[in-house]
């Protein structure tokens, strides 16, 4: 897939992320679903918290990778859509508890997908940064990271909305 593809399929979560979020009214995007949940906003900040720092990682110092720049992108697919598995965010993406507007809450999400897009398109996706959470990785890797992690919230905000109706 190329960069177009990647960011056609990025685009696609978060209309579908934003999509939920609008059909909630604005108690429900700050109702917990179900225990050890966030709420649909703070699942929301979460996203774009996180989006946000990949668009500022793709900016980052980075330098020739010495191997293929998409080597890490099986293993990152393979753990953010295994559906099974529970995972722990780090802190500087941990949400704050709220209350969360729902239109600011898309706006962010939406705004932080453009940001991407900007600084992807400015940056090499070829080349390795260091000092990120994920350990050091290529910006094209970065950009599969942004896409399963964004998939994997939405089947987490389609179970969050689902629980909200019953």
């Amino acid at each position: 897939m190329n960069k177009t593809g990647v960011f056609t399929e990025i685009g696609e979560a978060i209309s579908e992320l934003v999509n939920l979020v609008s059909s909630m009214d604005e108690n429900s995007v700050n109702a917990v679903p179900y225990k050890d949940s966030w709420t649909a906003g703070q699942l929301s900040r979460h996203i774009t918290k996180s989006i946000n720092g990949m668009a500022k990682a793709m900016l980052m110092e980075s330098k020739p990778p010495g191997r293929d720049p998409g080597e890490k992108i099986p293993g990152l697919k393979k753990a953010f859509l295994d559906f099974t598995s529970k995972m722990k965010s780090p802190d500087f993406i941990i949400p704050e508890d709220g209350p969360y507007e729902k239109q600011a809450v898309i706006e962010e999400l939406n705004s932080s997908f453009e940001h991407l897009k900007t600084n992807t398109n400015a940056a090499n996706l070829e080349d390795l940064a260091e000092g990120l959470p994920m350990g050091p990785v290529t910006k094209w890797e970065m950009l599969h990271f942004v896409l399963y992690h964004t998939q994997r919230h939405l089947h987490q905000m389609k179970k969050i909305n689902d629980a909200l109706k019953s």
